[in-house]
């Protein structure tokens, strides 16, 4: 059984961001390219893999909101302007898309991508649970345990319920709640932003939100516009028990539902109190953690508090 001081579990946006500010960690995902490695349940859409699902989304990012967590934190914001690995790019020129942005990798100028090269000390590693200890946490895969003095969970909000699962730490009947919303792609005429949150996209850009992922921006592509996607302001609160959540046979599509999980609780205990409750030694980032539901872009929020809490 070997022994590790802090462990990072996933290779997504949140668990490279955790990886940055502690380096001397672990940091532990799977290593395969399955297609069976995509989970869809209900309005949850997950990639168990290297990268996440940063690896398949837009790189959106609202730079307003963005400012003003730079502006929040000085040690944030070191942190952001001496990285060497990502910036922040408008979308479009358009003013009426201006605080819209994505993540452009420093060194290729494309959408920010992650692979195992952004990655120190990484190992393969599908965690099935995790067994909690008096003074430290075991970590549980089908062949090995890992033993560490603190764990930084950085899995997707329905690997984490699963894993929570097959941990024992929480029970089929037990209720699982959380707020998401939904996505419609309108004409670019007469918008209403007080209802929703635009952003423009080329008819190229809707074919790969719908059938596959977006992978680049081509310059000029969203100034002048004939749609948009458009993410609505209004929450949707769903509530579930853990057995009817994963079995679900439902699944909403990934171009129609946000997938921005906030507020997820634990009959109605906010995840990371739950958490605690059990083991100081567990943190958890993930869009679950964010306390109220954000329509559009919640990268910067992903990025600011796995910074803070790691």
């Amino acid at each position: 059984m070997k022994f590790s001081n802090y462990a990072i579990v996933g290779s997504g946006l949140c668990s490279f961001i955790a990886s940055l500010k502690v380096k001397k960690c672990l940091v532990l995902t799977k290593f395969s390219n399955k297609k069976t490695d995509v989970v869809r349940i209900l309005n949850f859409y997950e990639l168990n893999n290297l990268g996440g699902n940063s690896n398949i989304w837009g790189g959106y990012i609202n730079l307003d909101r963005f400012k003003k967590l730079l502006n929040s934190s000085k040690k944030f914001s070191n942190f952001y302007y001496e990285n060497d690995f990502f910036i922040t790019s408008k979308i479009s020129k358009n003013k009426s898309f201006k605080k819209v942005g994505y993540i452009k990798d420093k060194k290729k100028k494309k959408i920010f991508r992650l692979d195992s090269s952004f990655f120190k000390n990484l190992h393969n590693f599908n965690l099935n649970k995790i067994l909690i200890k008096k003074n430290h946490i075991n970590l549980v895969s089908k062949n090995y345990i890992l033993k560490v003095k603190k764990v930084n969970l950085c899995l997707g909000n329905i690997g984490l319920i699963k894993v929570l699962r097959q941990s024992n730490l929480i029970s089929d009947n037990d209720i699982i709640s959380y707020d998401d919303s939904s996505i419609k792609y309108l004409l670019n005429f007469n918008l209403d932003h007080k209802k929703y949150y635009y952003i423009p996209m080329s008819i190229r850009q809707i074919f790969e939100k719908l059938f596959y992922k977006s992978k680049y921006y081509k310059k000029n592509d969203n100034n002048k516009n004939l749609f948009v996607q458009a993410v609505s302001n209004k929450k949707i609160k769903f509530r579930y028990s853990v057995k009817g959540l994963l079995n679900s046979k439902k699944n909403f599509h990934r171009g129609l539902t946000t997938n921005h999980i906030a507020n997820l609780r634990i009959n109605d205990i906010p995840i990371e109190n739950f958490l605690k409750k059990k083991s100081k030694r567990i943190i958890v980032n993930c869009s679950g953690v964010l306390p109220k539901y954000i329509p559009g872009s919640i990268s910067q929020d992903l990025i600011f508090n796995t910074f803070i809490k790691s």
